[in-house]
């Protein structure tokens, strides 16, 4: 079994495509980085720390789908 912190080929382009994704439009009149920095702001603790653990993984996973997809 491989490691993720350890056993991996890294793409060039990964950055670039995290910013492009998190930058991107997230409906007709926001980007989806806005909602990002409002739940960053969210002043409970608890309900800011789920907001950011289901980013994390709405990031992973957006991710892990595009590096699947063949171009």
């Amino acid at each position: 079994m491989t490691h993720p912190a350890n056993d991996f080929e890294w793409v060039d382009d990964a950055e670039e495509g995290f910013v492009e994704w998190f930058n991107g439009e997230c409906g007709p009149f926001t980007w989806r980085c806005e909602y990002f920095y409002g739940d960053c702001e969210v002043e409970d603790e608890k309900t800011r720390k789920d907001l950011l653990y289901k980013w994390i993984h709405s990031a992973y996973v957006s991710g892990y789908k595009q590096g699947r997809t063949p171009e």
